[in-house]
Order: structure tokens, then C-alpha cells, then sequence
């Protein structure tokens, strides 16, 4: 059974992104209902902080919502505080596992921490240009800042502002998108 769970994120993501090939984003929303489909996404965007680096691909069910008509100014917001409550607990991981982690590795988090005693106001602004910018898992940042004991809340507040922009900007980005792109209109 063991072996079988490590393909469920492919399983997953082959599925969502069937059924996005054979039903419009309009006709999913239509089917699963606007409210359902907002505690859709939250609960995929959790899911997606909360599994260290997962492959929910709750990105292409945001993009699809958007497209299919939801609020890419209510998408935004609630799928960041949804992944940034998933993400509290990488940080958890980081902050508590320190004694499991190799000394190699703990050694580059030491080196991380110098860094961050010389430029103490550099972090926060890396945390918010990473949640803007970069389209991956937000453990790369949760765990090492909570292996660092830095304070959870000049980690996770910027980082949160930062996914804010990226998913509604994604989701901007999916509502103008859809109507210029002629392989989508095929299935109109």
C-alpha cells in the first residue's frame, strides 16, 4: 500500500489536469457550486503548505477556478492564508527537528544564521520576494527559519503578503489569459 501512496500526487495532478482538458473551468465551477468550490481551494492550498514539498496542484485547480468565473480578489488571499497555515507546520518541523537533521546540513543552516545577524531587515524581504515570485513549495523557506528559531511571525507574514500577489496574480493572470488562448476555446 506504501509504495502505492507515493503516486498520489501524480495521480493527482494527471486527474486534475484531465479534467480540465475535457470540461471548461465554467462547467467545473457550475458542477461543484461557487461555495464549494471556494472551501476547494482553501482546503487544496492547505493541504498544499501543509505536505512538505507535495505535488498538490492546487496552482492549476486556482488557475481553473479563476477562469471559470470565481473571484481571482478572493482566490488570492484565501489560498495564501491557506497554504501559510499548511506552512506553519514546516516550520514546526524546522523548529523541533533540529537533532535529526546532518551535521552538514547543520552546519549551512549556522552559515545561513550569520547571514542573518549581519543583515538582520535582508530576510523578511527575501521571505516576501520569494512568496511574489517563485511558483514552488514554501518549505524551502519555513523549515531552515524554523531550524533557526527565528521568529515565526517575521517568517510567515511576509511570506504570506508575497503569495497574496502571486495567486492573484496568477489568478488575474487566468481570467484575461483564458479568452486569448485559442486551444481552450475549443472545448466552448
Amino acid at each position: 500500500m506504501k509504495k502505492y501512496l507515493r503516486f498520489l500526487p501524480v495521480v493527482t495532478f494527471v486527474g486534475v489536469s484531465l479534467l480540465f482538458l475535457f470540461l471548461t473551468p465554467g462547467k467545473i465551477v457550475a458542477y461543484i457550486g461557487i461555495e464549494n468550490a471556494y472551501v476547494l481551494i482553501f482546503v487544496l492550498a492547505f493541504l498544499g503548505g501543509l505536505t512538505t514539498f507535495s505535488g498538490i496542484p492546487y496552482h492549476l485547480v486556482l488557475i481553473g477556478f479563476a477562469a471559470g468565473g470565481l473571484n481571482p480578489w478572493i482566490l488570492g488571499p484565501l489560498t495564501a492564508i491557506a497554504v501559510s497555515l499548511g506552512d506553519c507546520t514546516s516550520y514546526l518541523i524546522g523548529y523541533f527537528g533540529r537533532e535529526i537533521i546532518p551535521v552538514r546540513l547543520q552546519n549551512a543552516m549556522q552559515r545561513l544564521s550569520r547571514i542573518q545577524e549581519a543583515h538582520p531587515r535582508l530576510l523578511p524581504s527575501v521571505f516576501f520576494l520569494y512568496g511574489a515570485l517563485v511558483p514552488f513549495s514554501n518549505d524551502v523557506i519555513t523549515i531552515p527559519m524554523g531550524f533557526l528559531k527565528y521568529p515565526i511571525l517575521r517568517v510567515m507574514i511576509p511570506l504570506a503578503i508575497g503569495t497574496t500577489i502571486f495567486n492573484t496574480g496568477l489568478a488575474l493572470v487566468a481570467v484575461y489569459a483564458y479568452d486569448w488562448i485559442p486551444f481552450v476555446q475549443l472545448n466552448n
